[in-house]
């Protein structure tokens, strides 16, 4: 897999897992010459070209394949830390699924979870869109999302659904360990995953549109558990 771009190289390169850098060779960004050096201090190659793709912006790195992690894993961290995870249902658009997991690293995520099939999967897009947020979260892909969120009612892990017709975000309890579960963007949840939320909650607008994009509607829930968290 290829990453492209000064922030996604740079984290691929903090979290370990690229093979190889290729640099425009007329790259003149202050940023590529931190890229380059910190790649020669982990001596890693670094390939002097004299073209790369435009959204390339100037450096590309040649990264490991991601490495999903158990899912049993990720339930043991959030209890551990008293934190949350994110799970991602029917989620089709690279660019919402990576800039999701961006805000999810961003608010200290346990981690991920995604199903294997009718989801979009980790790759060069959703990379580059989470600005490399992906190399430094852990990820799980499941048989059946609905499955796993049953399964958590064991560990005392409350489960809220985001959807319009939730309640209020104000009146949801966010009490940690937490499971956040973000729909598709254009079925929203599906019946087998809503069945197992403990909560549904809804973002209130005050404008003329109803709806916000899947994304910024998780990125809102994140906040709001850390707010709560530190205000006691």
């Amino acid at each position: 897999m290829k990453v492209m771009g000064i922030n996604g190289v740079m984290e691929a390169l903090k979290s370990g897992k690229v093979n190889k850098i290729f640099v425009l060779k007329d790259a003149t960004n202050p940023r590529i010459k931190e890229i380059v050096a910190l790649a020669k201090k982990k001596k890693i190659p670094v390939v002097y070209t004299p073209q790369l793709p435009k959204e390339a912006r100037g450096v590309m790195a040649e990264i490991s394949p991601i490495e999903y992690k158990e899912v049993d894993t990720i339930i043991d961290k959030c209890i551990r830390e008293g934190s949350f995870i994110l799970f991602l249902d029917s989620v089709e658009d690279p660019q919402n699924m990576g800039a999701i997991m961006r805000s999810a690293e961003f608010f200290g995520c346990a981690g991920v979870v995604i199903p294997k099939r009718r989801c979009v999967q980790v790759n060069e897009t959703v990379a580059k869109v989470s600005a490399g947020a992906v190399f430094h979260l852990d990820i799980a892909r499941v048989e059946n999302l609905a499955n796993i969120l049953k399964k958590l009612k064991k560990f005392g892990i409350t489960v809220v659904g985001a959807d319009l017709d939730g309640e209020p975000l104000r009146n949801v309890d966010l009490s940690p360990p937490l499971a956040i579960v973000v729909g598709g963007e254009d079925k929203g949840l599906s019946k087998p995953v809503k069945k197992q939320c403990d909560f549904i909650a809804k973002i209130e607008g005050y404008g003329k549109i109803n709806s916000l994009n899947l994304s910024v509607a998780g990125a809102i829930i994140m906040y709001e558990f850390r707010r709560r968290l530190h205000e006691g």
